[in-house]
């Protein structure tokens, strides 16, 4: 099968209470840093007026931490972004963002009850967040003659692979996304169709 796994469906807010103070989660999809540092900067114009608006992200699969990032955001080093980004990395859902707002109540937490506030924060909005399956395809363009198109369409109709365009001139030129774990299979009954003139030929980068 393709590479799945799960993303955020919509933005979510959850708030707790800890000893008077008020944590407010604000969840949403990100599928670069760029894309979350714009929600992190939304957030802390929305709620300018708190005091502290933490934040923490992870853009890749779950688990990953090719392009993550946090901020304490002037609370004790330590106590807010990491134990936030650590949530994240360990939760079974990618390219997340989350920035919690923090209104203090009056009464001192420490660094391990904030470090406890701010995760568990984290924890809730989780708990709440809908969810969506992100399939990571391969792409590649196909040429081939205009007498073995319908053949060639109806092989993808039954196989992990769909035609995202097509044009038609010389020959007929088929951009395609695929499962690469099936790439063996669609190219042995590529070949064995077209008496070996066709195969898919993988990495080729995504078109966007």
């Amino acid at each position: 099968m393709a590479k799945t796994f799960l993303i955020p469906k919509d933005k979510v807010s959850v708030e707790i209470d800890v000893r008077k103070s008020r944590f407010i989660c604000h969840l949403a999809h990100a599928e670069t840093a760029a894309v979350a540092r714009q929600f992190i900067a939304e957030m802390n114009e929305k709620f300018n007026d708190a005091t502290h608006n933490c934040w923490a992200f992870q853009t890749e699969e779950p688990g990953s931490t090719r392009s993550i990032g946090c901020s304490d955001d002037g609370e004790p080093h330590g106590t807010a972004g990491k134990p936030m980004l650590n949530v994240l990395c360990h939760s079974q859902v990618g390219e997340l963002v989350a920035v919690v707002t923090r209104y203090y109540g009056g009464t001192k937490l420490g660094t391990g009850g904030l470090a406890r506030a701010y995760s568990d924060s984290v924890k809730a909005a989780l708990d709440e967040l809908n969810t969506s399956e992100k399939i990571e395809w391969s792409f590649a363009t196909l040429v081939l003659d205009y007498s073995l198109q319908s053949t060639v369409e109806n092989l993808f109709k039954e196989s992990a692979v769909e035609i995202i365009d097509s044009q038609f001139n010389e020959n007929v030129t088929l951009k395609i996304r695929y499962d690469i774990d099936c790439l063996q299979e669609i190219n042995v009954r590529l070949s064995n169709l077209s008496q070996g003139k066709l195969a898919i030929i993988p990495p080729l980068a995504s078109p966007h």
